[in-house]
């Protein structure tokens, strides 16, 4: 049964007893900021987060951006409907939950709804993993239209919503006594509305977080004042930039908005303005119609980067994209050389 309205859930919150619950993630940091969120507007509403045996209420954040993303939220969901039969299951997230019965959704239109009136704001009582390590997920972006050939966000989370700056800062001024470093995190951080340049800047100048650091950065974000801005001592000198793929061919079909000499460019800039910069990167293999060149370049440009961490993936059909009709068109690369591809790409980080 799908929740309707915020109205219906705080009617819902108001009316449990006892008021205890529990919370599952899966995905990026996008979701476990949205998932902290959440959790803070249950304690709003008098829930504690819980490890007992029957919470009233189990919330879980589900993802769908691979195959086996959203099979294992969906595999996660049914065994806590085993292990905690009276228990109420309100999931949200990307994953297809009319494969579930019995559980209350939430879509993401109506979550980036309820979010909105918490402006980004959770406190250290949602006991998440990065708190004790005093780090905050500052989820300032949500939504994708860019629509690349194999991705199923686009479907999932079409509505651009963007935190206002000062909303931002107000956030940050409100927590920065008890975290030392906020991490700005986004569906598609090009797609922030009021320009990343711009928000990083009023952050640096109007607050007194100590270290400010990035989930992920599209590389299109890049431009020569951003590049001066990440040299502040207070910027993480970490960045993740995913590029997916070396080969324009593959760039092309991919439909990424930047070709190889936009990526060499932009991380010869990068290493040329920072000191001590560590990178890290996602890259997709096997991507429907990937030859053993394409595969080529693509490790060469990995290893003339010098990426610290590679988050690799196997090319996965997403329902309804572009890339699923190349797939089902064309030959498939077989799965030991999908695994040989990939083990190489990930050993380029001892290289």
């Amino acid at each position: 049964m799908k929740i309707n309205s915020q109205r219906s859930l705080i009617k819902l919150l108001k009316s449990s007893s006892p008021k205890a619950f529990r919370v599952f993630n899966f995905g990026c940091r996008v979701n476990a900021a949205e998932i902290n969120q959440l959790s803070q507007f249950f304690i709003n509403y008098g829930f504690t987060p819980s490890l007992v045996d029957n919470p009233q209420i189990i919330l879980i954040n589900t993802c769908a951006v691979t195959r086996k993303g959203e099979n294992e939220s969906l595999t996660k969901i049914r065994v806590l409907q085993k292990q905690y039969p009276q228990s109420l299951i309100i999931a949200t997230g990307c994953a297809n939950l009319n494969k579930i019965q019995n559980i209350l959704t939430i879509d993401n239109i109506l979550k980036d709804n309820i979010l909105t009136n918490t402006n980004g704001y959770y406190s250290p009582k949602i006991g998440d993993k990065y708190t004790p390590h005093k780090r905050y997920l500052l989820r300032v972006q949500s939504g994708c239209t860019q629509k690349c050939s194999y991705c199923i966000v686009p479907q999932k989370r079409p509505h651009l919503w963007s935190l206002a700056p000062s909303t931002a800062v107000a956030t940050i001024k409100k927590i920065e006594a008890e975290y030392n470093e906020i991490i700005i995190t986004g569906v598609n951080l090009a797609q922030y509305q009021y320009g990343l340049t711009d928000l990083v800047k009023k952050i640096i100048e109007e607050t007194k977080i100590k270290l400010i650091s990035f989930g992920s950065i599209p590389l299109n974000c890049f431009n020569d004042e951003f590049l001066n801005l990440l040299d502040n001592k207070r910027i993480v000198k970490f960045l993740h930039i995913p590029i997916q793929s070396g080969s324009n061919r593959i760039l092309k079909l991919m439909r990424r908005p930047y070709n190889q000499k936009k990526i060499i460019n932009v991380f010869e800039s990068l290493k040329s303005k920072i000191k001590n910069l560590s990178l890290g990167t996602d890259i997709i293999v096997g991507f429907p119609t990937e030859t053993k060149a394409d595969f080529q370049k693509t490790y060469n440009l990995c290893r003339k980067i010098g990426f610290k961490k590679i988050h690799t993936f196997r090319f996965s059909p997403r329902p309804n994209t572009e890339a699923q009709k190349l797939f089902d068109q064309n030959p498939k690369i077989n799965k030991t050389e999908l695994k040989s591809r990939s083990i190489k790409i990930r050993n380029l980080v001892n290289y």
